[in-house]
């Protein structure tokens, strides 16, 4: 053990024993509230870490040099079963605190914590209800925040006041119906929100405003996930700094309010039959496209996937109905060669599609990746553009015809691609052929059969006259016997 972490525990142990003679120690922000030093470390033997075994009243805590050569604590009561009433008033974090997990225990009220160093604070996996207003007030440099699965139902306005710094906050999987005004506003660094899994449909169709002007979030805010939130439209216009959006299983029919610069978009699970050529705003940097899971999506329309430039992955997996995309999903543009594509990753495991058009070769020209596993593919001469594609790899195998069944796509040579009206030709000459072999054969057959009936060369034929010794005799009856 080095002499920055032994000092720091000789630190902790003197700040124990002020404690156990003061008792208490007042805190300066809050007046007129008693703080008592924490009581989820035990530093009173410095050379050791008791905290480690299993089973006693401590949490496991660690100690580690940061960058800067300064001790920092990293705190785990992950699964210790503290309840509420292990809480004594303000907990006074171990000075150097960074690192707080109090996830999966039994806590049904937000303790209320005191660390000037703490960053990161995981409260997921209890039974909380409600955040109090101010409860982070001493906890001001925090930087990520998880209250996620717990009870939470309605998000006050000052329920996250203090926070300036903080980035994250994992709100999902809780039972949020409300979220009063400008409830992200005091959080001005946020740039990760997940509200996942809560049940904020009813609320956001009934407000029908914009995302950032009625909860107060800034254009820094960067991620959003809103998964599961039985959403059927979501107003993201003034989202000008947003570049990843997760809107999937959730009842949308149309996302027209969505901010120019997204970069990435799932929309996966969503009840929409065929995309149409309007469903997606031109968005000029969207990269990403995530439609997985798509249990009633049959189609892809033509111009659907139209002004989206910089679109390099398009991902479709499980979308398990879906059987046709246009040869003109991506614009007439693109069959004619005016306008260029980057689509390098195309994922069509799980589909239903059986060919794709010769048309959409221009928009695959940088196609790098084709995953075609579990499609009923057939492979023949509709798909010869496709092999010839140069630089792609494929992943899948044909289902048809029986000739190639099962055999890898990548591994089948271009002219094994073959249809039967190309064929057709080879069959025409090989009866042809047939027909007179068999006509030569038939005459060569007649010719033996006539050869073999005629007379040998050595035989002599006779004419047999009334002169000859071979001539017929007539025996007449004696004409006296028939009187």
């Amino acid at each position: 053990m080095n002499r920055a972490v032994l000092l720091f525990y000789l630190l902790g142990y003197v700040q124990v024993l002020r404690a156990q003679e003061e008792d208490v120690v007042p805190v300066t922000d809050v007046p007129d509230v008693l703080v008592l030093v924490s009581h989820l470390c035990d530093f009173k033997k410095p050379l050791q870490d008791p905290t480690d075994v299993d089973g006693d009243q401590y949490c496991d805590c660690d100690v580690h040099n940061s960058a800067t050569g300064l001790p920092e604590v990293q705190i785990n009561c992950k699964k210790h079963q503290l309840g509420d009433d292990f809480w004594q008033g303000y907990e006074q974090l171990p000075q150097g605190t960074i690192r707080l997990d109090l996830s999966h225990n039994a806590l049904a009220v937000v303790p209320h914590l005191n660390g000037e160093t703490l960053r990161y604070l995981n409260l997921g996996h209890n039974q909380i209800t409600t955040i109090p207003d101010k409860v982070f007030s001493n906890v001001s440099l925090l930087e990520e925040l998880d209250v996620s699965s717990n009870r939470i139902e309605i998000l006050s306005t000052d329920a996250l006041v203090g926070l300036s710094s903080l980035k994250m906050i994992d709100l999902s999987g809780n039972r949020i119906g409300k979220i009063e005004v400008n409830a992200f506003s005091n959080a001005l660094q946020l740039r990760h929100l997940s509200l996942s899994n809560n049940s904020l449909g009813t609320f956001f169709n009934r407000t029908e405003a914009d995302l950032y002007l009625r909860l107060g979030v800034t254009n820094r805010l960067a991620i959003l996930e809103m998964q599961r939130c039985n959403l059927t439209d979501i107003n993201l216009s003034s989202g000008v700094g947003l570049e990843r959006a997760l809107l999937g299983y959730n009842r949308l029919q149309q996302l027209t309010k969505l901010p120019k610069q997204l970069a990435y978009l799932d929309l996966s699970g969503t009840p929409i039959r065929s995309l149409p050529a309007k469903f997606l705003p031109h968005l000029l940097h969207l990269e990403s496209l995530i439609l997985q899971d798509m249990p009633i999506l049959y189609a892809l329309e033509e111009y659907a996937l139209y002004g989206l430039p910089r679109l390099s992955m398009l991902n479709l997996q499980g979308s398990r109905n879906l059987s046709t995309i246009h040869p003109h999903v991506f614009g007439q543009n693109v069959v004619r060669n005016e306008t260029d594509t980057e689509l390098k990753r195309l994922i069509l495991k799980g589909t239903n599609l059986r060919t794709l058009n010769s048309s959409l070769q221009f928009a695959f020209e940088n196609l790098r990746l084709l995953d075609i596993r579990g499609t009923p593919l057939r492979c023949d001469c509709q798909l010869r553009w496709l092999r010839e594609l140069p630089n792609l790899m494929t992943l899948g195998v044909c289902v048809k015809p029986n000739a190639l069944r099962d055999k890898r796509f990548g591994t089948v040579e271009p002219h094994q691609f073959q249809c039967r009206a190309e064929q057709f030709w080879i069959y025409t000459v090989f009866n042809i052929l047939l027909a007179i072999l068999l006509i030569v054969l038939i005459s060569i057959g007649i010719f033996l059969i006539v050869r073999a009936i005629r007379p040998k060369p050595h035989v002599q034929l006779r004419t047999v006259g009334a002169t000859s010794p071979y001539a017929r005799v007539t025996i007449e009856p004696n004409r006296a016997e028939l009187l």
